[in-house]
C-alpha cells in the first residue's frame, strides 16, 4: 500500500501550484536558509503557507513564558513527574507549554526572499521531496537545484570584498548569460580570472 502524499507533494503535482512550490524550494533550501521568526512584523496571526497550521513567533513564546502564572509551573512540574517517574506518555495537547504558552500553535520559520511562513514539518517535506526528486531524476527538480547551485557561485563572486564594482557588474552580466544558457568561453575565462584573484587575496590573508 502506497504512503499518503504529503501536503507539499500534493501542491507540487498540481499544475496550478507547482510554481509556488518551486518558489518554496528556492526560499527554504538549502536547509541553513530558513530562520525562526522572532516577531511577525504585522502583529497578526499567521498560518503555515503549506499545511495551514497555526504559527507562533519566538518573541511571543518568550513573552508568554515570562508572564506565565502558577498554573503553568504547576503543570510543568506535574508532567515532569508523570513522564520521568511514572513513565506516562503525555498527549501533546496536554503539555504545559501547549496549554499555557503556544495554545496549539507551532514555531514559524521563514526562508530567504519570500513572504511565506512555514512550520518545520513542511520544510522537512520540501527537503525530502527534493532529495527524492533528484534520486528519481525529476527534470524540474534537477534543473532547479542546479540553477540554485549556480546562483550560489555567482553570489559568492558578487559578495566578495576583493572584487571592485566594475568586476561585480561583469559577474552580473555573465550570470544573465548563464540564465539564458548563452555563456561563452570568454565568460568562463573572466570567471576563472576573478576566482584566481579572490583566491590569491585569501592566501595573502593567511600569511
Amino acid at each position: 500500500m502506497s504512503e499518503e502524499k504529503t501536503a507539499i507533494q500534493k501542491l507540487y503535482e498540481d499544475p496550478k501550484s507547482k510554481n509556488f512550490v518551486n518558489h518554496l524550494i528556492r526560499a527554504y533550501l538549502p536547509i541553513n536558509k530558513p530562520q525562526k521568526v522572532w516577531e511577525f512584523e504585522d502583529k497578526k496571526p499567521h498560518k503555515c503557507n503549506v499545511c495551514s497550521h497555526d504559527l507562533i513567533d519566538l518573541g511571543t513564546v518568550i513573552g508568554r513564558m515570562h508572564t506565565a502564572g502558577d498554573e503553568y509551573m504547576k503543570d510543568t512540574i506535574d508532567q515532569m513527574r508523570r513522564g520521568l517517574i511514572d513513565g506516562e506518555q503525555i498527549p501533546r495537547e496536554e503539555h504545559a507549554v501547549v496549554k499555557h504558552i503556544t495554545h496549539g500553535a507551532i514555531m514559524a520559520w521563514q526562508g530567504e526572499k519570500t513572504t511565506t511562513f512555514l512550520c518545520a514539518d513542511c520544510i522537512k517535506q520540501i527537503l525530502d521531496m527534493v532529495t527524492t526528486g533528484i534520486l528519481m531524476g525529476d527534470k524540474n527538480i534537477v534543473w532547479l537545484t542546479k540553477q540554485m547551485q549556480r546562483d550560489q557561485v555567482f553570489t559568492h563572486f558578487k559578495e566578495s570584498p576583493v572584487l571592485d564594482g566594475e568586476e561585480k557588474k561583469e559577474v552580473e552580466t555573465i550570470q544573465k548569460h548563464a540564465d539564458k544558457k548563452k555563456m561563452t568561453f570568454g565568460d568562463l575565462e573572466v570567471l576563472q580570472q576573478l576566482k584566481a584573484k579572490m583566491e590569491a587575496e585569501e592566501e595573502k590573508q593567511k600569511i
